[in-house]
C-alpha cells in the first residue's frame, strides 16, 4: 500500500497546497499522514471568538483534524511550535522530530513547499522546505539519530509548484513542473476541506482564484522519474 506524507508549516497549508492530490490518493487506497509544523496562532481570524492565542491554536488544531478527515488522512502530527519563528529556531528542533516521523510513518513519499517558499514566500513555509528536505535524506542515514527509530528511505521528495497563474500572489515562480496531478474530479472535495478551516475563511478569495484542476510539483530527490513529466507522483516506484 503506497504511503503518502505532506509536510507543511500551518493549518490550512495542506487545503490550499495539495487537497486535491491527497484526497485522490486516499481514494485509490493509498495510505496518508500530514505534518503541520505549527497550529496557526499569529495569523487573524475570521468567524470565530478566541480569547487568547492558545484558544486560536485549539480551535485550528481542531479545524485541521476536520479537513484531514475529509481528505480520508490516516494520521496527522500537529507539532505545536512557533507560528511565525520557524526560521528563527535551532534547526535541529525542527528537523530531528521530522526525521522521527518520517521513520515512523515509512512513506514512498514526501511533499512539501520549495524553496522559495511557496507562491507568498511565508518565513515558515521556506523554513519548512528546508527542514523537510534535511530530514528527508538524514531519516534513511542509519548512522544518525540512532534514537529517532529505525532509519528509512523514502522513495522521493516532491516540492509544491505550480504555473499559469497570475496576480500578486504569483509574482515569485515556483521550479519547473515534473509532475502534474489531475484533480479535476476532487476539486469539491478541496473546497470542503478548507471550508472546515472556520477561521481561515478571510482567505477563501485568494483559494477561489487558486483552485486549479491540477496540483503541480517538482521532484527534488530520490528515484528518477520514469519521464520529464509525469501524472502521479509514485510513477514507476
Amino acid at each position: 500500500m503506497s504511503n503518502l506524507l505532506a509536510i507543511f508549516a500551518h493549518p490550512d497549508d495542506e487545503a490550499f497546497a495539495v487537497a486535491g492530490t491527497l484526497s485522490r490518493h486516499h481514494r485509490s487506497g493509498g495510505r496518508l499522514a500530514l505534518i503541520t509544523a505549527t497550529d496557526g496562532t499569529a495569523g487573524r481570524t475570521s468567524g470565530i471568538r478566541a480569547d487568547d492565542r492558545e484558544e486560536v491554536g485549539r480551535i485550528r488544531r481542531r479545524e485541521l483534524l476536520a479537513a484531514a478527515g475529509i481528505l480520508g488522512v490516516d494520521r496527522v502530527f500537529a507539532l505545536g511550535l512557533a507560528d511565525g519563528g520557524l526560521q528563527a529556531m535551532d534547526g535541529d528542533d525542527l528537523v530531528n522530530p521530522l526525521v522521527g516521523l518520517i521513520r515512523d510513518i515509512r512513506p514512498e513519499v514526501v511533499v512539501t513547499f520549495g524553496p522559495e517558499g511557496g507562491p507568498n514566500t511565508h518565513a515558515d513555509h521556506r523554513a519548512v522546505c528546508s527542514a523537510a528536505t534535511a530530514a528527508f535524506f538524514l531519516a534513511g542515514n542509519e548512522t544518525v539519530l540512532l534514537d529517532a527509530g529505525a532509519a528509512w528511505r523514502s522513495s522521493r521528495l516532491y516540492y509544491l509548484t505550480w504555473t499559469g497563474l497570475s496576480g500578486p500572489r504569483r509574482a515569485v515562480a515556483g521550479l519547473p513542473v515534473t509532475c502534474r496531478v489531475d484533480i479535476s474530479a476532487e476539486v469539491e472535495t478541496k473546497r470542503a476541506a478548507f471550508a472546515a478551516h472556520l477561521s481561515q475563511q478571510h482567505h477563501i478569495g485568494h483559494f477561489e482564484d487558486e483552485l486549479r484542476p491540477v496540483e503541480e510539483f517538482h521532484l527534488a530527490g530520490g528515484v528518477p522519474q520514469p519521464a520529464p513529466l509525469i501524472a502521479d507522483l509514485f510513477a514507476g516506484l
